[in-house]
């Protein structure tokens, strides 16, 4: 249905057009704010000094060479946040800034907008880290194409569900999703419904697996269950206690069991 295998928490090596423009809103205040004359003027501290070290260490410019201009950093400056930026330019530059300044509330400002976004990536103790691995990719997208081929579209649908939960900010839902991808497989390859632990008790049968990823898949289950308004939605009690790292671990890990189950006996879970 046109629906990306990928929740946006994935996609590393990649920032959306709208990111690269907040992000390049909070870098333009910051100037603005140190502009002694608006943008045509001279700065102030402490871009004047954030710019100055820039200019010596990044751009290589002898430093009788910049005007100090508010006008000509913010030229300068953009250039990062174009269309044509790679991801490395936007956060590379970023991580710089935020080091560069050393100030804690435009530090706060910046990981909020990386997680608002839905990046891959957040700002931690002044430092740009990814939120996820490409091996945890890699098991969705593996996970989506298998159940594609072997025509499990309501498994496929229910992995393209959980990543669009993800992106969204949606938690329990993504998770919800998640190990129902799992129920899916094993209710199709067994014919059984109602179930997960009779179906898997069946799987395991026909296709013997060992005991402790038996166990894993079971306990996988019963933390959905136990975990209040993750496999059914709490009207009155709003939604359960789900972190986004939660939904990241348990998109990845069903992915990886749905492939081993679709695959068989000679398929290990990624």
């Amino acid at each position: 249905m046109g629906i990306e295998p990928l929740p946006s928490q994935l996609k590393l090596d990649e920032v959306s057009p709208v990111l690269k423009a907040r992000l390049w809103d909070a870098v333009h205040t910051q100037i603005l704010k140190s502009a002694k004359y608006g943008n045509r003027g001279l700065l102030d501290d402490p871009m004047r000094r954030v710019a100055k070290r820039y200019m010596i260490e990044r751009a290589n410019i002898l430093i009788d060479e910049w005007d100090n201009g508010t006008y000509e950093l913010i030229e300068i400056w953009k250039k990062k946040f174009a269309p044509g930026a790679t991801y490395a330019d936007v956060l590379g530059f970023i991580e710089w800034f935020v080091r560069a300044l050393r100030n804690p509330d435009v530090a706060k400002l910046i990981g909020n907008i990386l997680t608002y976004e839905r990046a891959a990536y957040r700002l931690e103790d002044w430092n740009i880290i990814p939120v996820a691995s490409p091996e945890e990719g890699e098991a969705i997208v593996r996970a989506v194409s298998l159940a594609t081929s072997s025509g499990m579209e309501g498994v496929r649908s229910h992995i393209s569900k959980a990543s669009t939960a993800l992106t969204a900010g949606d938690y329990a839902g993504s998770v919800r999703e998640s190990i129902h991808a799992v129920e899916a497989v094993a209710f199709k390859k067994t014919g059984q419904t109602g179930s997960f632990a009779g179906a898997l008790k069946a799987l395991n049968k026909a296709e013997p697996m060992h005991e402790a990823f038996r166990i894993a898949l079971d306990k996988l289950y019963a933390y959905t269950s136990n975990e209040q308004g993750v496999r059914h939605s709490l009207f009155d009690q709003g939604d359960a206690n789900v972190t986004e790292r939660d939904a990241l671990f348990m998109l990845g890990i069903c992915s990886s069991f749905v492939t081993y189950l679709l695959q068989g006996n000679d398929a290990h879970p990624a």
